[in-house]
């Protein structure tokens, strides 16, 4: 044997026990890897009691490391990790690293109200921080982020702002922290205007003492369903849980099987605020947010080389130099017929600045030569700006005949051309877009030496003269066409004139009115000197027409005075209201009515709650909110129809409100749930015997649809004030989780919410 052979043989035997030893210590241990999205000693309290759990599954230890991004992506590389747990972003980030294959696990969050398995971002300020209540708001702002690479941190946050036109990179400040914890300190200490962090770090904060609910505002809070944590973006799936490649497949399976059974009441879940493990989610909706937001792994650009460019857009390259080729021969032919208009302009110009008249020179339809006065008159300060007008470039777009105003031009020029002297009216608009009327000239005065006439063109102003005719005009128009009544009284109030609107709106004729009083308020005289001292009165009274009919009018009544200050007569404007007033009324029951049972719904039971809870607080008693659900509701539905489920709405709806004191509100939500608001119960007799009115009159026969139908009912009761200050939404919602319990004891009957058990817990 050689020396060479030897040395390979002994390489290949400290290979071999090296790979014998690696997994040796495999099947003795397992590296889980978590991210440290908050400080480590929460982390290592919330997530040892897992690693724990998956070891004891397992049979093998599962060793716990908190890493950050960075020290989780050295761990992998160097093969020190066998499963790793972290947000969706990093898992993608390190899945277009690595050869990995999907999770085995998606991670279902305990929440304080249900459980969830998406997440996603929150927009804080601090609590008395009124400066911002809208994300444009932010635009320029300081902000505190966790990282760049945090899901529900930054990314989820950022895509929200993207959507409203907001690039947060390029517009605010970005501080990065490297965790939440960091971030909400950073709020509360004011070094920053803003932070974003992900769901649930909030609550975890409050629970943990370490956060007043109060010291924190959310912006741009959304309304999702049962999600059970505040957030300000749309929701993304949950952290996956991963399983490195090389790990054993049947100890993967295994582990996945620990996950999927771990119960929401085990010390592992609850010290994690873990409700369990689901199939992996779909991870498609954070895959098209990092490519939106061109974050990695989707932030490089491919290489593209002036060979592909030139390829790919070789016609548009084609037909873009050709377009520039023709706009430079274009631009050199206009230069050149500027130049020759310009000699042609030196020409004329003594002629035309010493006419005193305004005076204009037009050629090829263009005013190629302008006095000063045509200037002052049409509001141009150089020449060089009215050169490049016409006729129709200094006019609206129609004549007042309506006839459009470069087609009325250009036959006005024609007309000139073959007849010669052409004299019109003309509305034309000065340089800041007012307007002038001039009687306009045109004659055409010769022939320039390349055989293009030129056109004289003589204004006079005439505006104030069309104005005051126009005026007039309208002044009458209004008075005959308008849809309000008006009528003309003397100094006295005696009427001398009405339009045709007042006879229709009042019932009397002309002659009827003319030299009558006109109808004012009871306090006529009244209106009538307030008018002459203040210049107007306006208001609104009832009226009757000339049949007897009752109106509402609404009625402005001016004095008007002569160019001596003296009154000469009072202009009274009126119109009928009637309709309105009842729309009004009508929509104000919508509003706040139940359209079906005539009850108040939500909104009108918000404000008496609100009303309701000032006035105990105030006085000191105490007021009760049950929420009222109908049990077998839907068997009556579906065995008689939806008409006959109406019918028994309406029957119980009647008899609550009828079993409850006056002072007492009975409101519909929606479907078969009601609230009734007891309000100073002094005593649990009281407010029991209302409660057990409410069971016996719901529960009592009801005849719909021909047959004798019987439901009862389950009834949550919340009592305020209670041990902890709650506004009006958190009241009711703890009354229809007591509702919930009472259905969950078997129905018909009440149960009053937990917090406010034992002793007398009616008492205030």
């Amino acid at each position: 044997m050689t020396p060479r052979t030897a040395r390979f043989r002994c390489l290949a035997l400290a290979l071999l026990f090296g790979l014998l030893a690696t997994e040796a210590l495999a099947a003795q241990a397992l590296n889980l890897g978590i991210f440290a999205y908050r400080p480590t000693q929460v982390l290592e309290s919330r997530f040892q009691p897992l690693a724990d759990y998956l070891g004891a599954q397992l049979g093998v230890e599962v060793r716990l490391h908190i890493l950050t991004q960075e020290q989780m992506n050295e761990a992998l590389a160097r093969n020190q990790l066998d499963l790793f747990f972290t947000n969706p972003s990093h898992f993608l980030m390190i899945r277009s690293e690595r050869s990995l294959g999907g999770a085995i696990a998606t991670l279902i969050r305990r929440g304080p109200t249900a459980n969830t398995s998406s997440l996603g971002g929150v927009i804080l300020v601090r609590g008395g921080d009124s400066r911002y209540d809208s994300l444009s708001d932010l635009r320029n702002a300081t902000i505190a982020v966790p990282g760049p690479y945090f899901l529900g941190g930054f990314q989820t946050q950022l895509f929200e702002f993207r959507e409203i036109g907001i690039d947060l990179q390029r517009t605010a400040r970005l501080r990065v922290l490297g965790s939440h914890d960091r971030v909400v300190r950073a709020v509360l200490e004011g070094d920053v205007n803003a932070g974003f962090v992900r769901t649930g770090i909030i609550e975890q904060l409050v629970e943990e003492g370490r956060l007043q609910r109060d010291d924190v505002r959310v912006l741009h809070p959304q309304e999702l369903g049962e999600f059970p944590f505040v957030v300000s973006t749309r929701l993304y799936p949950e952290w996956p849980f991963v399983a490195l490649p090389h790990v054993d497949q049947k100890l993967v399976r295994r582990l996945a099987s620990s996950l999927f059974a771990l119960a929401e009441d085990h010390p592992a879940a609850r010290a994690g605020d873990i409700a369990g493990f689901a199939p992996p989610a779909d991870y498609q909706s954070v895959e098209l947010l990092a490519r939106s937001l061109r974050v990695p792994p989707y932030d490089r650009v491919p290489a593209v080389t002036w060979l592909d460019v030139l390829q790919q857009y070789r016609y548009w390259i084609f037909a873009v130099v050709l377009l520039i080729s023709l706009l430079a021969l274009t631009a050199i032919w206009l230069w050149r017929q500027r130049k020759r208009l310009v000699r042609e302009q030196r020409r004329l110009s003594a002629m035309v600045e010493t006419w005193p008249e305004p005076m204009l020179i037009i050629r090829r339809g263009l005013f190629v030569e302008a006095n000063s006065a045509a200037l002052q008159l049409l509001g141009y300060h150089r020449r060089e700006s009215l050169a490049v007008q016409g006729l129709a470039g200094v006019s609206p777009p129609f004549q007042p005949d309506g006839e459009p105003s470069l087609e009325k031009s250009r036959a006005l020029l024609q007309a000139v051309m073959d007849q010669g002297v052409q004299a019109c009216e003309w509305r034309c608009l000065r340089n800041d877009a007012s307007e002038l009327y001039v009687d306009l000239t045109l004659a055409r005065i010769g022939q320039h030496d390349d055989g293009e006439p030129a056109i004289l063109c003589a204004l006079h102003d005439i505006t104030r003269r069309k104005r005051a005719e126009a005026q007039q005009r309208l002044a009458a128009s209004v008075f005959s066409h308008a849809r309000e009544g008006i009528f003309i009284t003397d100094v006295e109030g005696r009427v001398i004139d009405i339009n045709d609107a007042y006879q229709v709106i009042t019932g009397y004729n002309r002659n009827q009115s003319i030299g009558s009083l006109v109808e004012l308020p009871d306090e006529g005289v009244s209106v009538l000197m307030y008018a002459r001292t203040h210049g107007r009165w306006v208001g609104e009274f009832r009226s009757r027409r000339q049949d007897g009919e009752a109106y509402i009018k609404a009625l402005t009544i001016t004095a008007v005075r002569d160019d001596r200050q003296r009154l000469t007569h009072f202009v009274g404007i009126f119109s009928d209201i009637t309709r309105l007033r009842e729309q009004e009324n009508r929509l104000t029951r919508m509003a706040h009515y139940d359209a079906l049972t005539g009850l108040p719904n939500r909104v009108l039971l918000a404000d008496r709650m609100q009303q309701a809870m000032a006035q105990a607080r105030r006085q000191g008693y105490r007021l009760a909110v049950a929420y009222i659900d109908l049990d077998k509701f839907k068997p009556v539905n579906d065995a008689f129809g939806h008409e006959a489920g109406d019918e028994l709405l309406v029957t119980l709806a009647g008899r609550m409100r009828t079993a409850l004191r006056e002072q007492d509100t009975v409101a519909r939500l929606g479907g078969d749930e009601f609230v009734a608001l007891l309000v100073d119960i002094p005593d649990r007799a009281l407010g029991e015997t209302l409660l057990q009115r409410l069971l016996t009159v719901i529960g009592e026969p009801v005849w719909v649809a021909g047959h004798s139908v019987q439901v009862s009912a389950s009834i949550g009761v919340a009592l305020y004030p209670g041990r902890q200050e709650l506004d009006g939404d958190q009241l009711l919602r703890e009354a229809d989780q007591a509702m919930y319990h009472a259905k969950q004891l078997g129905r018909n009957r009440y149960w009053i919410t937990a917090s406010d058990q034992g002793g007398d817990a009616w008492s205030p």
